[in-house]
């Protein structure tokens, strides 16, 4: 796990590099599915109300149906259904990037066919996961997906859920498929992070994807986050971005950062699904509980999440559904 960097030296910061130029950069939300009471069927109302509240706030990237969004609870039909709302209600206000990840090169083939005949304009793609691939099988999997659809591709370095690290060796050889143009790094591992940027920032854009290594990421050469905290909390992740990236106010980005260092850090260890869900409800904007069989937070966890909400400034009265 990242800590909290230190304040970053003016050699370092001199070093960042090229201010981004293309759409792919800032904050990318993987926005949560919300579910309706009872049934859990897919609530798409709460959906159109949380991509907007996300795009009020300044997010520059959706991406649906990513783990943030419960994609393994849901079923084939219903992640080209999210993705569906998703695209509707952007309304081409910012990339939608949709998730297509699968155990089978065909699920993945189908659903990221699905994503371009609906108007999304690039895929992020898990590596296969339980069963592990080699990392020649990894390679053409990732080659059949690109020769079928002519998107570009994110690949997304999770090895606690996938088994299977994105390494820079392996990295050098998925960059050469064609429409592999970008890496979601989620290993939260720096000195891999830099090593990556180092030999790879020409070929590949790179996100972070580590909630608390977010400002350790940006600093050392990320363009951007996929950053699942945004969904409760959207206007300070584009406040952190634009303060390194932009504004270079990195006293500011690192006041910032104590607070909502606190709140990823609650993320990653208490039950991620619900504990987005909760912070969302806080935020303003209720989008439900975790699919089945996951469950709420506790009451006390709730406390304690409130109070890492409230630091940020970040509570607001619920609007929309009551919580379930």
């Amino acid at each position: 796990m990242w800590l909290e960097p230190a304040a970053p030296t003016e050699e370092l910061l001199s070093q960042r590099r090229r201010p981004p130029m293309s759409e792919f950069h800032g904050i990318f939300s993987p926005v949560c599915t919300p579910f309706s009471p009872g049934d859990q069927s897919i609530d798409e109302d709460r959906l159109r109300r949380l991509i907007d509240f996300q795009l009020d706030n300044g997010v520059h990237g959706i991406i649906p149906c990513g783990g943030t969004g419960e994609f393994p609870t849901l079923s084939f039909d219903e992640r080209k259904r999210v993705t569906e709302v998703c695209v509707d209600q952007v309304n081409g206000r910012v990339p939608v990037m949709a998730h297509t990840g699968a155990c089978s090169t065909r699920e993945v083939i189908e659903l990221s066919k699905h994503a371009e005949s609906i108007g999304c304009g690039s895929l992020m793609i898990v590596p296969p996961y339980y069963e592990v691939p080699t990392d020649d099988q990894l390679v053409a999997h990732y080659a059949a997906v690109s020769d079928a659809i002519p998107l570009p591709i994110m690949v997304y370095s999770i090895p606690a859920h996938s088994k299977i690290n994105l390494t820079p060796e392996l990295l050098h050889r998925l960059a050469e498929i064609p429409n592999v143009t970008m890496l979601k790094d989620s290993t939260s591992d720096l000195t891999q992070f830099q090593r990556i940027v180092s030999e790879l920032s020409d070929k590949l854009t790179i996100f972070n994807g580590s909630d608390v290594g977010a400002l350790a990421g940006l600093i050392h050469g990320a363009e951007g986050c996929v950053w699942g905290v945004a969904n409760a909390t959207p206007k300070a992740c584009v406040n952190l971005y634009e303060l390194v990236i932009e504004r270079k106010d990195f006293a500011g980005a690192l006041n910032l950062w104590q607070d909502l260092y606190a709140l990823n850090y609650f993320f990653e260890t208490e039950g991620y699904a619900a504990t987005a869900k909760a912070a969302t409800r806080m935020a303003g904007v209720d989008i439900g509980v975790p699919r089945d069989p996951f469950t709420p937070l506790t009451s006390e966890q709730e406390s304690r999440l409130e109070k890492l909400m409230e630091a940020l400034g970040a509570l607001a009265e619920p609007v929309g559904a009551t919580a379930d």
